[in-house]
């Protein structure tokens, strides 16, 4: 029976190290869950496609008896974003593999799970950010006017879901609008002592309904916490407040590449494999890949995403 040796076993450390990454990333994706999911099989170019279908107007004249109604047509269109790579690596001499003391290859397939999530996140908040609707908090109208007090509130949550309603957009495929909070944004809505403010954080018995980041329910609508949300400059009464975006997210509001465990690669490459690169045999690699990503919002210029602007207590 052959040995059992670390050269031997090279697969399963792989299996290992990727199973490390992936572990680390899913939990932190928390507007990667919320898109429309979109497969983009090989060999079919690097755009990714989703249909959308066109509203269809109410009826309100009575059909006659026994007399088939004309017919209505119907239309549809694609939306379509461009399918991107991204990745990082990093070097790993021999010198260091021998002497170190904690696993290095372990905890950089920690790290690099962390900033494939952080990657992942940016990039659909780069999206969704120039073209959701914005509201002001209060009576600001820019993120000049916001000042220092003028914090995330809940009647400005529901103010946004109702726009949305009104809109005839309804809840997202999670059953419920989805408010996506900053940070600072959680601490005010936490601390926030009006009637009725508090989050009403609930202890679910399946914790397959729980959503990445979620914080609780209320009024219909789940809060979401990601350190992802963008941040701007704004005049305020201290002459230099930061400035928060929150979003509330109705149905069918934007897509992504779905990420399986095929789309997001830990690659190994062993002391020794660099050829003429590496005469010494001294660098070994490790890295992640995101092997086709995008992010679209799917009705441009419409209120499927509000983007709500406040200040912060904090």
């Amino acid at each position: 029976m052959a040995n059992s040796t670390i050269s031997t076993n090279a697969a399963n450390l792989h299996l290992y190290y990727e199973k490390k990454l992936l572990s680390t990333l899913e939990p932190r994706l928390v507007l990667q869950p919320l898109g429309k999911k979109q497969k983009l099989p090989k060999g079919l170019g690097n755009v990714c496609k989703w249909l959308r279908y066109a509203a269809v107007p109410e009826s309100i004249t009575p059909i006659t008896e026994g007399t088939a109604p004309a017919e209505i047509g119907f239309s549809t269109s694609n939306v379509t974003a461009t399918v991107l790579q991204y990745g990082q690596f990093a070097k790993i001499s021999d010198l260091l593999s021998d002497v170190a003391i904690d696993p290095v290859l372990e905890n950089l397939a920690e790290r690099f799970g962390i900033a494939a999530a952080k990657t992942i996140e940016q990039l659909i908040v780069a999206e969704l950010d120039p073209q959701s609707a914005t509201q002001f908090v209060g009576a600001a109208s820019s993120n000049n006017t916001i000042s220092l007090g003028m914090v995330l509130n809940h009647k400005e949550l529901v103010e946004a879901m109702i726009r949305q309603k009104a809109a005839f957009i309804g809840p997202h495929e999670s059953g419920s609008y989805v408010a996506v909070l900053h940070p600072n944004a959680e601490y005010d809505l936490m601390v926030d002592t009006q009637d009725g403010s508090m989050l009403d954080l609930r202890k679910f018995t399946d914790p397959k309904q729980i959503l990445n980041g979620e914080i609780g329910r209320m009024y219909g609508m789940r809060f979401v916490v990601s350190d992802k949300m963008s941040t701007y400059s704004g005049v305020g009464a201290t002459g230099n407040d930061v400035i928060n975006a929150a979003y509330v997210i109705g149905e069918e509001a934007f897509g992504v590449v779905e990420l399986d465990g095929n789309s997001v690669k830990m690659i190994n490459k062993k002391h020794g494999s660099g050829g003429t690169s590496d005469p010494l045999d001294q660098i070994a690699t490790v890295g992640y890949k995101i092997h086709g990503f995008a992010a679209k919002y799917l009705d441009n210029a419409t209120k499927r995403i509000i983007k709500i602007r406040a200040a912060s207590s904090l």
